[in-house]
């Protein structure tokens, strides 16, 4: 297991301002893909692959990370953690990392934010073959403008990278997915004033001196960089896991018409009429009153709709109520413990930070409620 690896570096310290306002009350590796938080399925991962020690790189709301989590026990591995006192960027904390834990053998390097079915161990089968100092997991995306694309030669060595190209320098759809196994001699790459970023202050340097390859994984893949990619990880994650959705055995929903693939939490009660799905994931607790429809839509944990309703598109932080005849219209991100009152109607691409309350329509497209 592991194949000979054991430790593994997870960044999990970063503000997360786009995904705002979901991270306003949470860091983002404590979001939920279909009802448990994202770093749980990371740690998951990494445990199957025999990793017995993993360090998270915390600073943002770095409580609520340490005391989910602890010493990983519950978990089925060892938890350290490094702190950061400053932004140190994604490449800053691997030399804290040393320095505090020590970095003696091969060690892989996972971003907190990354939705993937990497098999790790395949992984490190690669990176041994390969005989480099460092392997970066690649992903084909359609639009790679938004990444650092990279081109391969005959041998997988990665022979150019460009980070966030324009059009004209897109000549791969082959795009960093943020997971990275590194050789202890490659840590002299690392040898920069922080902040400094991986994609580019250290890549580079090692596509110059021919150090690094590129494992293509062709499975599944989400970032969650913006409220769009986060209900996107959590759909993906429903068709790969459950193709034909799910429903909590403690659900109530003989009332109501669930459309698959839908994910159903434990404790969700569907009242008569109500329509959910397909991809709706509804968090545990949730309470849907009747005639309400759901559709594309993610619900954490405990969000009352008196109903009638209709909400599609959009995610809905958790303890949040809405009132009858609510309206709320595609790409609107609401927050945590928000109330919007009867017969509001929601706007497209609404931002509603947390702990408001809606008296009145919004009819603005992309208004930001502060």
């Amino acid at each position: 297991m592991g194949e000979g690896v054991d430790t593994a570096v997870v960044l999990a310290g970063g503000f997360a301002t786009r995904l705002r306002p979901l991270t306003l009350t949470r860091p983002k590796p404590l979001l939920p893909v279909l009802n448990r938080p994202l770093l749980d399925w990371i740690l998951s991962s990494l445990r199957e692959a025999g990793i017995k020690r993993v360090i998270l790189s915390v600073r943002y709301l770095s409580e609520m990370i340490k005391g989910k989590y602890g010493d990983g026990s519950e978990y089925g591995v060892e938890i350290e953690y490094a702190e950061e006192v400053k932004p140190l960027g994604d490449g800053g904390p691997i030399p804290m990392v040393k320095e505090l834990f020590g970095l003696d053998g091969t060690f892989l390097v996972v971003y907190g934010d990354i939705f993937s079915d990497v098999d790790f161990n395949d992984l490190i089968r690669f990176h041994r073959n390969a005989g480099g100092l460092a392997t970066l997991v690649l992903t084909r995306v359609e639009d790679p403008s938004r990444y650092g694309v990279a081109l391969l030669d005959e041998t997988d060595r990665i022979v150019d990278f460009i980070e966030k190209p324009s059009k004209g320098e897109v000549r791969s759809n082959l795009i960093n997915a943020g997971i990275y196994v590194f050789e202890p001699e490659a840590l002299k790459y690392f040898n920069v004033k922080p902040p400094f970023k991986l994609s580019k202050h250290v890549i580079p340097k090692m596509v110059e001196d021919r150090v690094i390859y590129g494992y293509v994984h062709n499975g599944v893949w989400s970032d969650i960089g913006v409220p769009k990619d986060y209900m996107k990880a959590n759909f993906q994650a429903l068709q790969h896991m459950y193709p034909n959705g799910y429903v909590a055995p403690s659900a109530d929903v003989d009332n109501a018409e669930v459309i698959q693939p839908s994910y159903i939490g434990e404790g969700v009660k569907l009242s008569q009429g109500s329509v959910v799905g397909p991809l709706a994931v509804v968090g545990e607790g949730c309470e849907v009153g009747p005639l309400t429809r759901i559709k594309d839509s993610v619900f954490l944990e405990k969000v009352v709709v008196e109903g009638p309703a209709h909400i599609a598109g959009s995610v809905v932080g958790e303890r949040t109520y809405i009132g009858k005849w609510v309206r709320i219209m595609p790409g609107s991100v609401l927050g945590d413990e928000i109330v919007i009152d009867d017969e509001v109607l929601i706007a497209r691409n609404t931002v509603i930070l947390p702990y408001k309350e809606i008296r009145s329509s919004i009819e603005k497209e992309g208004e930001v409620v502060l």
